[in-house]
């Protein structure tokens, strides 16, 4: 059975988004241009440019992309229930989703449309964060200053482990923030 219009467009679409955040984490901001997006996608110019007029368009999208694509791996974990706390937090909080993520903050701090796009979609995954937090430490009923503290956390150990990547220190760093801030707010609680 032949795809509709629509089908197509949003197949279109999802390549684009796709190949915008594989751009991000392997060029970054400032290497991720139309033409990569479009030639990593494998579309036209115009296919490219029919749904994203602009480099602005096209980033201010994928930041709701990343946001979407962050809670339900959120939801995901949260559901399999399979992995231990820090591994279920090392794996919503890691990957090229959350790089891609840094790359867009990053360049937020001098981008008002990145800004402006980037501020409720991350409140939509602090949320998330939260209702997995309350989840797996009940008593802390997913506090935003925990879950501030916890995303705070993983961005710091992003951007240090791109001049020195130690995952040893980085499982130590984590169980320590656990065992300190999620377990005593759980037993204080």
């Amino acid at each position: 059975m032949p795809r509709t219009q629509q089908e197509r467009r949003e197949d279109t679409r999802a390549r684009l988004l796709a190949a915008t955040i594989d751009c991000l984490v392997e060029h970054g901001y400032a290497g991720t241009t139309t033409q990569r997006v479009q030639d990593r996608a494998g579309l036209s110019r115009g296919a490219l440019l029919h749904h994203f007029a602009t480099k602005e368009a096209l980033l201010v999208a994928a930041v709701s992309h990343v946001a979407d694509a962050q809670i339900e791996a959120v939801r995901a974990e949260a559901a399999g229930g399979a992995a231990g706390e820090i591994e279920l937090l090392h794996h919503v909080m890691s990957g090229p989703l959350f790089l891609a993520g840094l790359e867009l903050w990053q360049a937020a701090r001098t981008e008002p449309a990145l800004r402006d796009a980037l501020l409720p979609a991350e409140r939509r995954v602090g949320a998330a964060v939260r209702e997995l937090l309350s989840e797996l430490f009940p008593s802390s009923d997913g506090r935003r200053v925990e879950v501030d503290g916890l995303l705070a956390l993983y961005r710091g150990l992003a951007l240090t482990s791109v001049l020195r990547p130690d995952e040893d220190r980085e499982r130590q760093v984590l169980d320590l923030w656990v065992e300190r801030v999620l377990r005593t707010a759980s037993i204080a609680g």
